[in-house]
């Protein structure tokens, strides 16, 4: 058997163990990486909330628009055209009048239905005598327009 030693000063020094090779600056980018991945799946998922609610609440107003006669029918569905075309583009370009109007309104939609089509109604049309409008085509289009606008349409 070994002799015991007879003094602690013949005992090694305890060392510590050699560093690993660092992993931190891997965990720190892998959960900067899902961080950054989350706040875009939130903001996509606030625009996305955001045009919905947007396309929601026109499509109500053109429901509620239709109980109403022809006249304030039209009436009623300008009002709301005005008001999406602040919503969905600076607010000078909803004051703008007459043909120029309406190509905001067809850039807006993409579509040529306000410049070329029944939508011309709600230019100066509007306030002039007209012999009886195809209101419920024009109804059908106006939803189908709004039914189809798309996130990058609807400005922060």
């Amino acid at each position: 058997m070994a002799e015991p030693v007879a003094s602690l000063d013949a005992l090694r020094g305890l060392r510590a163990p050699p560093a690993p090779d660092s992993l931190a600056p891997y965990v720190v980018t892998i959960l900067a990486g899902f961080l950054l991945a989350a706040l875009f799946l939130v903001a996509a998922r606030m625009l996305l909330a955001r045009r919905q609610r947007i396309r929601r609440a026109a499509e109500a107003e053109l429901v509620r628009s239709r109980a109403l006669p022809p006249p304030e029918r039209l009436a009623a569905q300008a009002k709301l055209l005005r008001r999406l075309a602040r919503v969905l583009g600076p607010d000078a370009e909803a004051r703008q009048q007459g043909t120029a109007w309406l190509a905001r309104l067809d850039q807006l939609f993409a579509t040529s239905f306000f410049s070329q089509g029944e939508g011309r109604v709600f230019g100066a049309e509007l306030y002039s005598p007209r012999a009886n409008p195809d209101i419920e085509a024009i109804d059908r289009s106006l939803a189908g327009l709004i039914a189809r606008l798309r996130p990058r349409q609807v400005r922060q």
